[in-house]
């Protein structure tokens, strides 16, 4: 057997994957995995963030942080399809509680799994079968549009949404 280590640009690594990513068993499911809303999510993007001010003293290289409040963000597209699984009308993706900032926001539970191939290769190491659990709290709806291309013939729905609390948990 050849001495597969380095190629010829040096770059040492396995000749064989140790795992495969696939789009085909991806999934993304808002609310409760049991009984999930929401259907034809194109892409979706949410962020948690702290502010961290740094502070200095006159006089002196002594550093200090301020640390600020977090602070979540989110976007997700959809397409308007025929009808959704709960009968919602376009506009109406998230609770109704999301809609109205006096309500307080709403809570939402959103499981994600990356792509993989649905059993271990002969020559894969590892099944790529990760998950995750985001739920955010104090969601409110910041803003809400459609979209529409000639060449695409598809109703996007975008939302954009805010929430003040995120946990993470293994699914």
């Amino acid at each position: 057997m050849p001495d597969l280590s380095n190629d010829i640009f040096g770059y040492k690594r396995n000749a064989k994957p140790r795992g495969v990513f696939s789009t085909e068993n991806s999934k993304l499911t808002f609310g409760s995995v049991s009984d999930p809303i929401g259907w034809l999510v194109q892409n979706w993007n949410v962020a948690y963030a702290q502010d961290v001010q740094e502070l200095f003293e006159i006089g002196s290289n002594a550093l200090y942080w301020a640390k600020g409040r977090p602070q979540g963000t989110g976007q997700l597209s959809r397409i308007v399809g025929e009808k959704d699984k709960d009968g919602a009308t376009p506009g109406k993706f998230f609770p109704a509680e999301a809609y109205d900032i006096c309500d307080g926001g709403a809570v939402m539970e959103l499981t994600a799994q990356g792509g993989h191939c649905a059993t271990k290769g002969t020559n894969v190491d590892t099944l790529m079968n990760g998950q995750i659990i985001i739920t955010m709290a104090g969601i409110v709806i910041t803003s809400l549009g459609f979209s529409m291309a000639v060449a695409d013939v598809r109703l996007v729905e975008n939302f954009g949404w805010r929430f003040a609390y995120m946990k993470l948990a293994a699914a």
